[in-house]
């Protein structure tokens, strides 16, 4: 008897939720890390798309796939980031923010996960990989916590100030 996905993989609810659509991309190091991530998400109703790299003996500059994951978000076609990397995650958070209507942050605790997605809509994560390649259960926890937390509309006003400051140009 040859196992399928279906028989690993609740798929049950999906015909009654909504899949988002979620982008994800690692460096080299935290391949395996983003192939457990993803294996993870995909019980989540999610669709995920594969930034890169699809091998690990496969060299991508995280730099270009943060630029091609920061476009697609920009464009609307991916509502969700998530970045696992092992160095550059500053960097990367730095430049996913360039990108009009992108608003990563870096995993840095649960609570700030949280309130990143409250208060000011988050849709992009840069999680740091210290060198976990077997268990995911923390780094699952963090993207579960930032793809189930709500955007809180008593927040609207900030959100708005922040597209709002996208357009015009401050000099303080």
């Amino acid at each position: 008897m040859t196992m399928e996905l279906k028989d690993w993989v609740n798929t049950s609810l999906r015909a009654e939720k909504k899949a988002l659509k979620v982008g994800i991309f690692s460096d080299r190091e935290s391949f395996f890390f983003k192939e457990k991530v993803g294996i993870y998400l995909d019980t989540k109703w999610t669709s995920l798309y594969d930034i890169g790299p699809s091998r690990i003996d496969q060299p991508k500059d995280v730099f270009k796939m943060a630029l091609k994951l920061g476009k697609a978000i920009e464009e609307g076609r991916l509502e969700f980031g998530i970045a696992l990397l092992t160095e550059d995650c500053e960097a990367v958070t730095v430049l996913l923010n360039k990108f009009k209507n992108v608003r990563a942050v870096f995993a840095a605790d649960e609570e700030y996960i949280k309130n990143s997605r409250k208060r000011f809509d988050a849709n992009a994560i840069v999680v740091k990989n210290y060198g976990i390649t077997i268990d995911t259960k923390n780094s699952e926890k963090e993207v579960s916590l930032f793809l189930e937390t709500g955007f809180d509309e008593e927040n609207r006003h900030t959100l708005d100030f922040i597209a709002k400051t996208e357009n015009i140009n401050i000099n303080v």
